[in-house]
């Protein structure tokens, strides 16, 4: 299942956040002078210094002014496709223009080399209709701008070449004649990746393509109400910790549902609104990750404020009393415990660095709670999810990771412990210029007894952390801080930042050095706020509707039955639609 996952979320890896319109506009320029340049040799034979320009003008004249004349036009009339965006379609139709150009100029006197140019016009048709009708939702005018920047090459290629003797009316009679059989191969694919689309889920490819381009590009949710379709009823819990000093008080915030899937859908910015919503001027809410995976995923982001109710629920039930903690660690095979107990209740944080950390399914937290229990009045499980990989091995029932975790937690729970009064401080920011770090910041708690040995617990609303960089900071604040019991770096998982490019968005992969100086800043800041404090604990049942078990793996396993169609029927349609134009061409 989770080499499954892997492919199917390995798709996102071509979601790139695109460069300035100048930089495209320039990129368009440059290589219309480059291949204009090869074709001028080609067409004269020769590589002196006016085939070399000539050819490099009339490549200017026939692709790079049409090119950028049409997305300038597309841009001035659809205000909904930036300049930029408009310009990339233009680089990469330019692009499509001048490889044919070329390989049309090599065929010198040939007279396929009339075929290979409309052969270009129909990709470039096909690239302008898809990205118009599904990236940008033009249901109806993508066909007028396919149409007329197709029109303009036309124009401007009798203008600027000798690639095309006939009239300009013959010409465009057969650039759209082969534009409608490129349109046709795409309609055949679009239906067979519907087939298993809309057997299991119930969409349609058009419907899927638009969806996640409307997210992808403008952070729209009508995904959410695909997912509102699909989802199921789930029974879960909002565990809630108060730490209260004479400097205010910090919350402790542990949600037993996943924050995802990406982007503003679902719960994916859950981590940072709850954080908001909760904190005050002398509230400071920490909003950590609980045993939870994308089978968790809340359906609609609007569940916010039920969610907000819950939290607010479990933190009015809290009772306080003077703190006094003890701190247990322990290690099972791969997996490392740190259980912390104050007063009758109990904390654990789980991390298998520096191996993959990545999400733990509610039923092995739910186990592990529930032995925690035996020796607690509540209990709560924190998934540090500390180590990003690049994997996704989820830590599932029956797992022998699930196994790991339970040896880590005997093994801690059989050392004895020695209980002492309790002191917290705590210390917040939300620096916009460290990568992989979303809009809830970067939170440090300073816990410290008796003994003055302080314990760091450092939480990054992130997707993650690469394991050198937790390694890195931590070992900072162990040597800024030599009286340290425990060092603990978090990340809330956090899908805010999963939708420009990718599924993994790790913190600490750039400006480790400005997240490493701010985390020290933050460590030193809540160590002089230590204080004697009070401490209560709660916990509250939450039904929330979710993707579900279920759902996630029908998901998973139809985008990969879509994939590995498509790996075939794009290539297979595009022969087939090169090989019937030429055909059509050669009857006209």
């Amino acid at each position: 299942m989770e080499s499954s996952r892997q492919k199917a979320l390995g798709i996102t890896k071509y979601f790139v956040s695109l460069p300035s319109a100048r930089f495209l506009l320039g990129a368009c320029i440059f290589f219309s002078i480059l291949f204009g340049a090869i074709m001028g040799a080609l067409d004269e034979r020769t590589l002196g210094l006016w085939a070399l320009i000539g050819g490099a003008a009339a490549a200017l004249i026939a692709v790079a002014a049409p090119s950028i004349l049409s997305g300038a036009i597309l841009s001035f009339f659809r205000h909904r496709v930036t300049l930029g965006r408009a310009m990339a379609i233009s680089l990469l139709s330019s692009l499509i223009y001048l490889l044919f150009f070329l390989g049309a100029a090599a065929l010198g006197s040939n007279p396929a080399k009339e075929s290979v140019v409309f052969v270009g016009f129909g990709l470039a048709f096909l690239l302008w209709l898809f990205s118009l009708k599904f990236a940008f939702g033009l249901e109806r005018s993508c066909w007028i701008f396919a149409f007329l920047q197709m029109a303009l090459h036309a124009l401007f290629l009798v203008a600027g070449t000798s690639l095309y003797d006939g009239s300009i009316r013959f010409l465009l009679l057969k650039v759209i004649l082969t534009s409608l059989v490129f349109v046709g191969a795409l309609y055949a694919v679009l239906f067979l990746a519907s087939r298993p689309l809309k057997k299991n889920l119930g969409l349609s490819s058009n419907d899927v393509l638009s969806m996640f381009s409307s997210q992808w590009l403008f952070q729209e949710k009508d995904l959410e109400d695909a997912f509102d379709e699909l989802g199921e009823e789930a029974l879960t819990w909002i565990g809630a910790c108060t730490f209260s000093t004479r400097n205010g008080k910090m919350q402790w915030i542990v949600p037993y549902f996943h924050f995802g899937p990406f982007g503003n859908l679902g719960g994916s910015q859950f981590s940072s609104l709850i954080s908001k919503k909760l904190s005050s001027a002398d509230t400071c809410a920490f909003v950590f990750h609980g045993s939870a995976t994308h089978d968790l995923d809340p359906v609609s982001s609007s569940s916010i404020n039920y969610v907000i109710r819950k939290c607010n629920e479990a933190l009015s039930s809290i009772k306080l009393q003077n703190a006094h903690y003890s701190i247990r660690q322990g290690k099972g095979g791969d997996s490392h415990c740190a259980c912390l107990e104050i007063n009758d209740d109990m904390l654990s944080f789980f991390s298998r660095a520096p191996y993959s950390t990545e999400d733990i399914n509610l039923s092995v937290g739910w186990a592990l709670m529930e032995r925690m229990r035996r020796e607690s009045r509540e209990s709560l499980l924190i998934d540090c999810h500390n180590c990003e990989t690049g994997e996704v091995d989820y830590i599932e029932s029956g797992s022998p990771a699930s196994f790991e975790m339970a040896d880590a937690l005997e093994n801690a729970l059989a050392k004895k412990k020695f209980s002492g009064p309790l002191k917290a401080g705590w210390a917040f920011s939300f620096p916009t210029h460290i990568s992989g770090v979303a809009s809830a910041g970067i939170k440090v708690a300073c816990l410290e007894g008796e003994a003055h040995k302080a314990m760091f617990f450092v939480l990054l609303d992130s997707n993650g952390i690469i394991n050198s960089a937790r390694e890195h900071i931590e070992n900072s604040i162990r040597k800024k801080f030599p009286r340290t019991s425990l060092v603990q770096i978090l990340t809330t998982d956090t899908h805010e930042l999963n939708s420009v490019k990718g599924v993994f968005n790790p913190a600490g992969v750039e400006n480790i050095d400005l997240l490493e100086a701010q985390i020290l800043t933050l460590c030193e800041s809540s160590h002089k706020l230590l204080s004697p404090c009070k401490f209560g604990m709660s916990k509250v049942r939450i039904r929330l509707k979710v993707l579900g078990a279920s759902q996630s793996a029908e998901i998973v396993s139809t985008l990969n039955a879509v994939f590995s169609l498509l790996k075939f029927a794009v290539p297979a349609g595009l022969i087939a639609a090169i090989g019937a134009a030429i055909w059509l061409l050669g009857k006209v």
